[in-house]
């Protein structure tokens, strides 16, 4: 069934405009495009090899992003292609380890579909002062509110001070941030308040979580060998495991390589009974837990939604794979109802 045409956002569709401009420019082969309401049908003509692609365009890329389109990718009719702003070489390399197919607005590409082979990098982000982000960034302590939000299916119907007190802000800022969700389209504020588009908002919150959040808690990195991590004691020290460890436990699917625990107060306890060492290519990290809600129903791990999260982030295709085991596991359930 073809896809009704809608209106795409400008920044959208000037993506997709410099995107094809540049490759047309690069390759000198004649591209066009059909505009859809989420994704575009690229067609490229080689000699006599007619070749369409079914795109999507997402306009900011990073490794926890890559992760969401790696997994998508599997459900996409026809040959997927990527339309993005600008990759940078460590992206590209990502893109190209996973063979994904795409094109930038600076000019860089990556399209292997024989007998086409196209690959161009190196080239700089353009500054385009025509298009600004109409969507307002979360900031920090947003993200902690949203992360509480999403975590605790219904919790938006509270009062606000009590989603301050469970995400770790202030009442300021909870109030704040509920209604910067109510004006992006997530939350219906009336006497039958609801969270919405909860699927769209978790993706935000996935990408921004590594870049913008998750920094301003790393504690450090340590070294610790099998046996130290076999008999590390969380319980007794608000503590939790998080990434690849909380994954291997949630779905006995992954050998953990790097081990994450976020912990509370007593954090100087916790490594001197432990006996852990700071080393900068540790592999065991030290997060302080930002959020003071309880994850009863998954005792020892944090939420199934930071998991999902630390996985994405990494942008190893494994990680990539068990974060949407465990999102269709343990997430969309809730996520995805409206």
């Amino acid at each position: 069934m073809d896809k009704e045409k809608v209106f795409m956002g400008p920044r959208e569709k000037e993506v997709i405009k410099r995107a094809i401009k540049n490759l047309e420019e690069e390759t000198h082969t004649r591209v066009t495009a059909e505009i859809f309401e989420k994704d575009v049908d690229v067609f490229i003509k080689i000699d006599e090899h007619n070749l369409v692609f079914n795109a999507e365009v997402r306009l900011f890329l990073n490794k926890a992003r890559l992760g969401l389109v790696l997994n998508q990718k599997r459900t996409h009719r026809g040959i997927p292609l990527l339309i993005t702003e600008h990759v940078n070489p460590e992206l590209m390399i990502h893109l190209v380890n996973n063979g994904v197919n795409f094109i930038d607005a600076a000019g860089n590409a990556y399209i292997n579909e024989p007998p086409l082979f196209i690959k161009i990098k190196g080239n700089k982000r353009e500054e385009n002062k025509k298009t600004k982000n109409i969507e307002r960034p979360f900031y920090t302590a947003a993200l902690q509110t949203i992360f509480t939000i999403l975590c605790n299916p219904g919790i938006e119907t509270k009062p606000v001070r009590e989603i301050a007190e469970l995400a770790g802000v202030a009442h300021g800022t909870a109030h704040i941030t509920l209604k910067e969700l109510e004006r992006q389209g997530y939350l219906i504020l009336n006497n039958q308040t609801r969270l919405i588009n909860k699927k769209d908002l978790l993706e935000r919150w996935v990408v921004l979580y590594p870049e913008k959040l998750k920094p301003k808690y790393i504690l450090g990195k340590y070294k610790a060998e099998n046996e130290q991590i076999n008999n590390i004691d969380i319980l007794n020290f608000d503590a939790l495991w998080g990434g690849e460890a909380a994954a291997a436990k949630l779905t006995n699917y992954l050998q953990p390589f790097i081990y994450t625990i976020y912990i509370g107060d007593r954090q100087g306890e916790f490594i001197l009974k432990n006996r852990l060492k700071k080393h900068p290519q540790g592999n065991l990290e030290l997060i302080k837990k930002f959020w003071k809600f309880q994850n009863n129903d998954y005792k020892g791990i944090t939420p199934p939604i930071l998991v999902y999260a630390d996985l994405l982030s990494t942008g190893d295709p494994r990680n990539i794979e068990t974060a949407q085991i465990i999102y269709e596991k343990d997430i969309a359930r809730y996520i995805e109802k409206d």
